[in-house]
């Protein structure tokens, strides 16, 4: 064979590759955006604490303040660290990582300023409501789909919000 043409057909084929390659990462990219959208319900067990602003929520998640309406002290509970849903509720609040809001809570904790959340062993939302109902001024985020009825949502954090 001529070696024009084997060369012709390497091109052909590694640009045809590339074609598959960036084609199905589109179609990928499209899908798990329509199919992944979580929303998460920041919420409590206790009908006290009140709704909470975008902003309140980021302030709080951030450990700037403890308290809602300058007098209610809150407890905030974190899913464990390898919950796909932990990460997916800071990337959507804050933007941030897992790593860097860990190195943002132990930056927090070294100044004196502040600790990170308690950590649940689980996200199972039983952990979560049993949690919250041995701690009533606590606030525990999780899917929207799987907070009960009674629950006090205090603030929804949407996909691209």
């Amino acid at each position: 064979m001529n070696k024009d043409f084997l060369d012709k057909q390497i091109v052909i084929t590694f640009l045809f590759g590339m074609f598959i390659t960036l084609f199905s990462s589109h179609i990928n990219a499209e899908s798990s955006s329509d199919n992944n959208e979580v929303e998460f319900a920041v919420f409590s067990m206790n009908n006290d604490i009140p709704a909470l602003s975008k902003s309140k929520a980021r302030m709080i998640y951030k450990g700037k303040t403890k308290k809602i309406n300058g007098s209610l002290k809150i407890i905030l509970v974190d899913l464990p660290v390898n919950s796909i849903h932990r990460e997916e509720f800071y990337s959507m609040l804050l933007g941030k990582s897992i790593s860097q809001m860990n190195g943002y809570w132990a930056s927090l904790s070294f100044s004196g300023k502040g600790k990170a959340p308690e950590e649940l062993n689980s996200d199972d939302i039983k952990s979560i409501i049993e949690w919250l109902n041995n701690n009533p001024n606590g606030i525990a985020y999780a899917p929207i789909e799987s907070v009960p009825e009674n629950a006090n949502i205090l603030i929804t954090i949407l996909q691209g919000e």
